[in-house]
């Protein structure tokens, strides 16, 4: 946990005095939607495990056509295994809750002298820390409790990539896709390679951000 809290004190302190030196303009707002997620490496299909998640947001521009952008964000995430003939009736629902912290880059195409429906997108790349808050783990109505098992590490960091479509002059639509490159938790197994070290988290967020300044 030491590694994330570390992280997270030097990303806001720098973009605190980032601000205080340079004295540009900060914006915010809210946001907030529908999560679908899967965990690769529990064998399961998906996304399946539906949740939510809200934030707020501070914003500044960088350039003509670009914002740099932090985030305080809780999410749900995780898996399910919805119960049918296919899979013998299995249910299973995996729940993971977090506390993130997305800081992201944002290029507007419409400052960007793009023509046609592209001029109104805005695409967004970055990474983001999270800590898990919660969990819970159900196989067919009962509760599990795998921690001594396959321990859930403190938290993850994530690839970030995202658009935004305008609604009105202060609303977008947003859609973001998160990849998370530092496991949650180790295979029951074991296994791990250079590059499978266990379950990670993979996040489709569909929501709506509302800019108030």
């Amino acid at each position: 946990m030491n590694f994330f809290r570390t992280n997270l004190f030097f990303t806001l302190f720098f973009l605190f005095t980032f601000h205080t030196v340079s004295g540009q303009r900060f914006d915010g707002g809210f946001k907030g939607g529908l999560a679908a997620s899967e965990v690769s490496g529990d064998n399961l299909g998906g996304p399946d495990k539906f949740g939510w998640f809200a934030s707020v947001f501070t914003k500044t521009s960088v350039g003509t056509n670009t914002r740099m952008q932090l985030e305080l964000m809780y999410i749900q995430k995780g898996s399910r295994s919805r119960p049918n003939e296919k899979n013998n009736f299995y249910d299973y629902r995996f729940n993971l809750q977090y506390a993130e912290i997305p800081v992201v880059a944002i290029v507007d195409f419409s400052s960007a002298g793009r023509q046609g429906l592209t001029r109104q997108f805005s695409l967004e790349a970055g990474l983001s820390v999270s800590f898990l808050v919660g969990t819970r783990e159900v196989e067919n109505e009962l509760v599990l409790d795998l921690s001594q098992q396959k321990p859930y590490n403190d938290g993850e960091i994530n690839i970030l990539l995202g658009l935004y479509y305008p609604v009105t002059d202060w609303l977008d639509f947003h859609l973001r896709f998160s990849q998370g490159v530092t496991p949650i938790r180790p295979h029951l197994g074991g296994a791990a390679t250079w590059y499978n070290q266990g379950q990670y988290n993979t996040v489709w967020t569909f929501g709506l951000s509302w800019s108030f300044l």
